[in-house]
Formats: structure tokens, sequence, C-alpha cells
């Protein structure tokens, strides 16, 4: 009987639509479809104090109840859920060495025992802190454990993107060796995307390793032509050409290149554009896309909308849209990221629009023939003419790469296999 240890570190658990869609989705799915003879025991390693804008709370006072509910449907489905308190704070993409030393002394210990007590053959882990803890833990037991590392973003560049670090920087060096013992340590290293894993293989030859993209519930996030005009009427859309971004703001989403994208959007489709923000983002975040607007003499609650759509309702905003938008900063490595909004867009039948700079998406958009360029040097009447004769046909490539592509349940049945292989 393979008894699998999913493990996530520092990362929110509750209202938090990554968590939602990216983990406990999966876990749900391997146990109903895939779950027999298989333990599954959830640990989240959550941070007793939770930093934010607003203020800090203790995540063990201000969100009992959501754990408990957590606890209740994941229990009803066969599933453990551990939750660990950690002395360690929320903001954790800035951490460098000594923060990884002392998470490492207060969490391995903790892990070490689960490990035991559990009897784990397998632990999934979640980026990089899971991992790191994960396998110092396997080291110290008497019984061979497997490592699964799944990446999800590589982080030492993940830092120079965010400006937290630079190349050739003590802390980026640090994250560099950690993650070359990670990778050749750990028993199965998962990629989001091929980009990624040709990155990994390069500077490790001899990794075993899977490409398993952000993956999306074909069951949720469904084209829906009834629910489309019902949320159209209810946002009062019924006749715009609507162009929906769904994600988060700021850093590796760059307030002026989803303006530019916008304001060429507008040009094509003239007055009967309508543009949809769905973020979890802040109005702090939110403000220099709003001022970026504004100078286009785009007008907030008339010509654009930005709302804090709680997860479960997502998909009904995206079926409201024609096009998507996606748009990343010229990050290291940024042909490697696949983000979970992409195949989401795709499972909607909305073909994915990017600015003509953003190399990165384009060459994805590319290779999947699911979207095209604003090119703002066209002029509007021939981009209009080239988006609208293309359309259909996008929208048929992505609905069948979402299917081929990016299913959940292809992801959940594959995941079961290598839990089974490497328990075995």
């Amino acid at each position: 009987m393979p008894r699998v240890i999913y493990l996530i570190a520092l990362e929110r658990v509750f209202n938090n639509a990554i968590f939602e869609n990216q983990v406990k989705k999966l876990l749900l799915r391997v146990k109903r479809e895939h779950g027999e003879g298989l333990e599954l025991t959830l640990v989240v390693l959550l941070p007793w104090i939770e930093l934010t804008r607003r203020g800090a709370y203790s995540n063990f006072r201000r969100y009992k109840s959501e754990l408990k509910s957590l606890q209740r449907e994941l229990s009803r489905e066969g599933i453990r859920l551990v939750t660990v308190r950690t002395l360690f704070p929320s903001a954790f993409f800035n951490m460098k060495a000594l923060g990884l030393a002392w998470f490492s002394l207060i969490t391995l210990p903790v892990v070490w025992y689960l490990i035991l007590a559990s009897r784990a053959q397998v632990i999934h882990c979640r980026y990089y802190y899971a991992s790191f803890i994960a396998l110092l833990a396997a080291r110290l037991s008497p019984r061979r454990v497997k490592v699964i590392f799944d990446v999800r973003t590589l982080l030492p560049e993940l830092g120079i993107g965010n400006g937290i670090w630079e190349v050739g920087s003590m802390a980026y060096g640090f994250w560099k060796r950690v993650e070359h013992w990670m990778i050749n340590r750990a028993d199965r290293v998962v990629s989001v995307s091929p980009a990624m894993s040709r990155y990994i293989e390069l500077e490790n030859p001899h990794v075993c390793l899977e490409t398993i993209p952000n993956f999306v519930d074909l069951e949720i996030f469904r084209q829906d032509d009834s629910l489309r005009w019902k949320k159209r009427r209810e946002l009062g859309i019924e006749n715009r050409k609507v162009l929906v971004y769904s994600g988060t703001l700021g850093m590796r989403h760059p307030a002026t290149r989803l303006a530019q994208s916008v304001q060429v959007f507008f040009r094509a489709f003239g007055e009967k554009s309508f543009f949809l923000v769905l973020t979890s983002s802040d109005e702090k975040r939110l403000e220099p896309l709003a001022l970026e607007l504004d100078s286009f003499g785009l007008e907030r609650g008339k010509q654009w909308q930005a709302l804090n759509a709680p997860p479960p309702k997502v998909p009904e905003y995206l079926n409201a849209a024609d096009w998507s938008l996606q748009v990343f900063a010229d990050v290291p490595t940024a042909e490697t990221l696949l983000p979970v909004k992409f195949a989401e867009y795709l499972s909607a039948g909305l073909p994915v629009l990017t600015h003509p700079s953003d190399r990165a998406t384009i060459g994805i958009i590319e290779s999947y023939g699911v979207g095209a360029v604003l090119d703002g040097s066209l002029p509007p009447e021939k981009l209009r003419a080239s988006l609208e004769e293309n359309k259909a046909q996008m929208r048929e490539r992505c609905l069948k790469t979402a299917r081929n592509d990016f299913s959940l349940s292809r992801f959940a049945r594959r995941y079961s296999e290598i839990y089974r292989e490497l328990a075995d």
C-alpha cells in the first residue's frame, strides 16, 4: 500500500486559487479515481504569522474555521490533513541562507517525525523549501523514503526577477548550489513546461525528470454559453468585445506592458471594447495599472473593471470574455513559465493575446497556435480583421489543447502512477 505525504511549506491553503486548483483538486482526483490502496496525507507547514499590507495576523487564530473546514472536506475523501505551526513569517520569497538554516532547524524534526509516524514511502514536495526539508528528513530516516521535487518556478531566477538578488551575488550562488543538490538527490523532479525541463536537463544531465504542467479541471473550467450571457448581462457588457486578464499584478506582470496591450486592443475594437481584470491583488498593487489605463483615457467602471473574484467564480467571469491577456516582464528564464491562467484561458476557449515585446509568451502561444500578438504597429482595422478572421480556429485549438495537454484527469492519473512506481 503506497503511503504518500504531500508537503507544502509557507503557502496559504485558504482563499488561495492556486492551492484550490493545483493541490486540493489534484489530491481529491487522485484519491477518488486512483486511490485504491493509497494513503494520502497533506502536511502543511504554515507560517504562524502572516505579514500583509493590512497588518500581521496569526494564521491559526484568524483562519481556524477555514482550516477545520478543509480538514473535514479532505477527511471525507480519506485524505489526512496535518497543519504545523512554524515560527517563520509568510513573506518567504526573501529567504536566504540564514533564513533557510532557521527554517530547517524549526521544521526538520517535525517532518522527520511525520515520516516515521506515517511510515511514508514517498514525499511529494511542492517548491524548494518543502523539498529541501524533505530531502534532509529522508536522509535521517531509517527506512528508504523517495522524494519528489516539484519545482514550480526556478527560485534562483525568481529572486532576480523580483529584485531580491542579482546574478553573481552570494544569495544567487547559494540557491543555485542548493538547487543543484536537490535536483540530483531527488528521486523524481517535476517541471511545469518543456522549456523548464530543457533548462534543468542542461544543468543536470542525469536528472530523473517529468514534465507536468499547471493543469486545469475541465469539469469546472469549460465553455458555457448560458453562463456567458448571464454573466455578461450581470456586468452590463452584453454588446462589448471583452478582454480579460486573470492573475496577480506587479513584478512579473508589469503594469506598463499590460496597459499598452489593452490600449492596442481598444484601438482595434473601438468603443465596444471592455477590459476585465480578475485579481486577488489589493488596490496598492492595482494602482500602477489603473494610472496607466487612465493616462490612455480608459475610465474605470466604464471601459474597464477590476474584480476580486473568489476562485469558484473565476470560470463564470472567463466565460464572459472574448479574448484573454497574458503578459510577462523580461525576467530570467521567462520562457520556462507556463502559468495556471494559461490553461484556464484555453479551457474556456479564449485565444491568448500578448505584448509584442513578450517573447516568452509569444513562443508559447505560437507553439500551440492558440493566440496572437497585439501589434500596435499595424493599422487598427488590419489588426482587428486579422484577429476576427482567425478567432474561430484559435478557439477550437484552445479547447483541443486544454483537453489533450492540460487536463487534471490526465495528470492525476500520472501522479498516482509515479507514487506507485516510487513506492515499489
